[in-house]
C-alpha cells in the first residue's frame, strides 16, 4: 500500500527527496555495505581513506625531486598508494562486491578501470625493474602517470551524464578526424 501510495505521490510531484543518509542506506542495506559498521563509521572509513590517499598524492609530489634526480622508488609508492585508498575508500560506502561490480559494470567504466589499474602496476613495476637506466625509467614513469590520470579522468567523466560524450566532443576541436 506504501509503495503505490509512493508512486502516485511522485507522479504527482509530491514525493519526499531522501536525505544523503537515507540514500547511503538504502545503497547499503542488506549486506551491500562493507560488513556491519554502521553509517557512522563507514563515512569515518570512507572520509579516512580520502584524506589519506589525498595527503599520499600530496606527499608525493614532494617527493618529484626524487624521481628527477633519478630515485623514482618513493614517489612511485606514495602516488600508487594515494591512489588506490582514494579508490578504496567507495568500499566503505557501498560495500567490496558493489564497488567490484560497479568498476567494472559497463566497457565505458571497465575499460578506464582496467587502464587505471594496469599503469598503476606499470608504474611500480617500473620504479623497482633492474636494468633500466635513469632516463628511460624517467620517461616511462611519466608515461605511466599521464595514462594514470588520463585513465581517471575518464573513469570519473563516465559517471557524469553525457560525460564521455562531452569529452570525445572537446577532443574533436583539438584533434579533428
Amino acid at each position: 500500500m506504501d509503495n503505490a501510495r509512493e508512486q502516485i505521490e511522485s507522479l504527482m510531484g509530491n514525493a519526499r527527496e531522501p536525505s544523503l543518509r537515507e540514500q547511503i542506506e538504502e545503497m547499503t542495506a542488506e549486506g551491500g555495505g562493507c560488513c556491519s559498521l554502521t553509517y557512522e563509521e563507514r563515512i569515518i572509513g570512507f572520509a579516512g581513506c580520502v584524506i589519506s590517499g589525498m595527503f599520499l598524492n600530496m606527499f608525493s609530489m614532494v617527493r618529484l625531486a626524487e624521481l628527477m634526480l633519478g630515485n623514482p622508488k618513493p614517489f612511485a609508492v606514495c602516488f600508487t598508494l594515494g591512489n588506490l585508498l582514494s579508490m578504496g575508500s567507495m568500499l566503505f560506502l557501498v560495500g567490496p562486491k558493489r564497488q567490484f561490480k560497479n568498476l567494472f559494470s559497463s566497457t565505458r567504466r571497465g575499460l578506464p578501470t582496467a587502464v587505471y589499474i594496469l599503469m598503476m602496476i606499470c608504474t611500480l613495476w617500473v620504479a623497482f625493474a633492474p636494468g633500466l637506466s635513469y632516463f628511460e625509467r624517467l620517461v616511462l614513469i611519466i608515461i605511466c602517470l599521464v595514462l594514470q590520470i588520463l585513465a581517471l579522468a575518464w573513469y570519473v567523466l563516465s559517471y557524469i551524464p553525457y560525460g564521455t560524450a562531452g569529452l570525445k566532443h572537446c577532443a574533436r576541436w583539438f584533434w579533428p578526424a
